[in-house]
C-alpha cells in the first residue's frame, strides 16, 4: 500500500532563488492578463476596420458606464469572496454557501438598479456627451443598453469566478476566463465582420461568451465536484451577508470607479476643448485607451506575483526574502515601463493604424498615446509598491498609493491643465499625475519608515530563522 505523508506540503514561496520564483509565479498570470487585453485590442480593430472610426467613438463615449458596470460587479463578487473564503477555511460550509447565494441575490438587485438608472438618465447622458450627434448617440446607446440589460450575466460570472478562486480552483477559473475571451473574439468576428451587426455585434458577442461561460460553471456545479453547490437551502436569509459584502468589496471597486470617473472627466473636457473635432478626438482616445489597457494588464500580473510571494514571506517573518522580492518586482516593473514608453514613443503611429485607416484619427491617437505615456516608467514601480504594502497588511499606505493618482491628481488635473495648455492639457494630466505620485510615495515611505524603522520606508530589517 502506498504510504502517505502527514507532513504539510512545503510552502514554495518560502525557499529557493527569489528572481526565478518571481518570474515563474508571474508568467501564467501575465499570460492570462495578455489574453484578456488581447480581446480589448481585437474588438476595437474589428469595430475600426469593419464599421469605422465613429463606431470606436461611440463605444468610447459610454466607456464610463461600462467601467461602472464592472465596478459594481467587482463590488459584489470581491466582497463575497472574502467572506466565503474565511467561512470555508473555518469549515462553515453552510455559511459559505449562504455567502454565495446572498451575493447572487444582491447582484441581481444591483443589476435591476443599473437598468433603472439607464432608463431614467442613461439615454439623456449619452445624448449630452455625443454633443447632439444623433447617429453617434444611437450607436452608443445600442451598445451600452445591450450590456446593461444583459448585466445579470456579468454579475453571475464575476460571482462564480471568485467563488471558484476561493474554493481553491484558480486554474479552473483561469481556464474558463481564457475560453471566454477566445470565444468572445470568435463571436465578435462573426457578428461584426461577417454579419455586419456593428456595435451591437460587439455587445452581443460579449453576452454570448458570458452565457457560454455560465453554462460551463453550471455544469461544473451540478456535477458535484465543487464544495459550493449551484443552490441549496442554508437556513439563512438571502440578505444575511449584504452589508459585509458591500463593505469588503468597496476597496476593490474604487479603482474601477476611478477609471470610470477619469474617463468621464476626459470625455467632458474633450467636449469643451475639442468641440469642432469631437468625434475624431473621441475615436482617437478610444484607440489610445485600448493600447494603454493592453500595456497595463501585464503590470497587474507582476503586481499579483509580487504580492503572493511578499505576503507569504512577510507573514513568516522572513523579511530578507520579502525585501528581495520587492527589489525584483521594482526592477522588473521599471524595465517594463521603459520598454512600453519606448514602444509607444517610436511606434504609436503604426500601432494606431491597426485599428483604422483614417490618417487624422491615426495621427491624433499616436499623439495622445505619446503624451499619456511620457512618464510611464514611473507607473509600474508605484503599482508594485502599492501591492507590497497591501501584501504586508498596511491598508492605508496601499490605498494612498493605489488610489491617490486617480483621485488626488488625475481627475483634478484633467480639468485644470487645459486652462494653461489648451486641449493638450487633458492628455498632460496623466504624466503630470505620474510624476506627482513620486512626491506622494516619498511621503508615504517616510511616514512608514518613521513608524516601523523600515529602511527607506519599505525594507524591514528583522529576520527570523525558519
Amino acid at each position: 500500500m502506498m504510504e502517505t505523508s502527514s507532513e504539510p506540503r512545503a510552502n514554495p514561496y518560502l525557499s529557493g532563488p527569489t528572481a526565478p520564483l518571481f518570474f515563474k509565479t508571474a508568467a501564467p498570470i501575465v499570460l492570462l492578463m495578455l489574453v484578456s487585453g488581447l480581446f480589448t485590442v481585437v474588438d476595437a480593430i474589428f469595430l475600426g476596420v469593419y464599421v469605422g472610426p465613429r463606431a470606436l467613438a461611440a463605444v468610447t463615449l459610454v466607456f464610463p458606464l461600462f467601467m461602472a458596470l464592472n465596478a459594481l460587479a467587482t463590488l459584489v463578487s470581491s466582497g463575497m469572496a472574502s467572506i466565503l473564503a474565511r467561512r470555508l477555511g473555518a469549515g462553515d460550509h453552510a455559511g459559505a454557501q449562504s455567502a454565495m447565494q446572498s451575493a447572487t441575490a444582491l447582484a441581481m438587485l444591483t443589476a435591476l438598479g443599473l437598468m433603472a438608472f439607464y432608463l431614467a438618465a442613461g439615454r439623456l447622458l449619452i445624448v449630452w456627451l455625443s454633443g447632439g450627434d444623433a447617429a453617434l448617440a444611437a450607436m452608443a446607446s445600442t451598445y451600452i443598453a445591450l450590456l446593461i440589460f444583459g448585466s445579470p450575466l456579468q454579475f453571475l460570472i464575476s460571482i462564480q469566478g471568485d467563488t471558484l478562486r476561493s474554493e481553491g480552483r484558480p486554474g479552473t477559473m483561469a481556464l474558463i476566463g481564457v475560453l471566454v475571451t477566445l470565444a468572445n473574439v470568435g463571436f465578435n468576428f462573426v457578428f461584426i465582420a461577417l454579419w455586419g451587426w456593428g456595435v451591437a455585434g460587439s455587445a452581443i458577442g460579449t453576452l454570448a461568451a458570458q452565457a457560454l461561460a455560465l453554462v460551463a460553471v453550471v455544469v461544473l456545479r451540478l456535477s458535484g465536484r465543487t464544495p459550493i453547490r449551484l443552490w441549496e437551502r442554508t437556513g439563512k436569509p438571502l440578505t444575511e451577508a449584504w452589508r459585509r459584502t458591500l463593505a469588503l468589496g468597496l476597496p476593490s471597486s474604487l479603482s474601477l470607479i476611478g477609471i470610470s470617473l477619469s474617463t468621464a472627466s476626459i470625455l467632458v473636457s474633450v467636449k469643451v476643448w475639442f468641440s469642432a473635432d469631437y468625434d475624431l478626438m473621441i475615436a482617437a482616445y478610444g484607440i489610445a485607451s485600448r493600447l494603454l489597457t493592453f500595456a497595463f494588464l501585464p503590470l497587474m500580473g507582476l503586481n499579483f506575483a509580487c504580492q503572493s510571494i511578499v505576503g507569504n514571506n512577510y507573514g513568516a517573518a522572513i523579511y530578507e526574502r520579502s525585501n528581495r522580492t520587492l527589489v525584483v518586482g521594482l526592477l522588473t516593473g521599471l524595465c517594463y515601463g521603459l520598454v512600453v514608453q519606448s514602444v509607444f514613443l517610436l511606434a504609436a503611429g503604426p500601432l494606431a493604424a491597426l485599428f483604422v485607416d483614417d490618417a487624422e484619427t491615426i495621427a491624433a491617437s499616436a499623439h495622445i498615446v505619446r503624451i499619456i505615456t511620457a512618464a510611464y516608467v514611473v507607473v509600474a514601480p508605484v503599482m508594485v509598491l502599492a501591492g507590497y504594502f497591501q501584501a504586508i497588511g498596511k491598508a492605508v499606505s496601499a490605498g494612498m498609493m493605489s488610489l491617490g493618482r486617480t483621485y488626488f491628481f488625475n481627475i483634478p488635473l484633467i480639468f485644470l491643465l487645459p486652462f494653461m495648455f489648451g486641449g493638450q492639457g487633458i492628455w498632460m494630466a496623466a504624466p503630470s499625475s505620474d510624476l506627482a505620485m513620486l512626491v506622494l510615495v516619498a511621503a508615504v515611505l517616510w511616514f512608514h519608515g518613521r513608524r516601523t524603522g523600515a529602511r527607506w520606508g519599505m525594507f524591514h530589517r528583522e529576520e527570523a530563522v525558519v
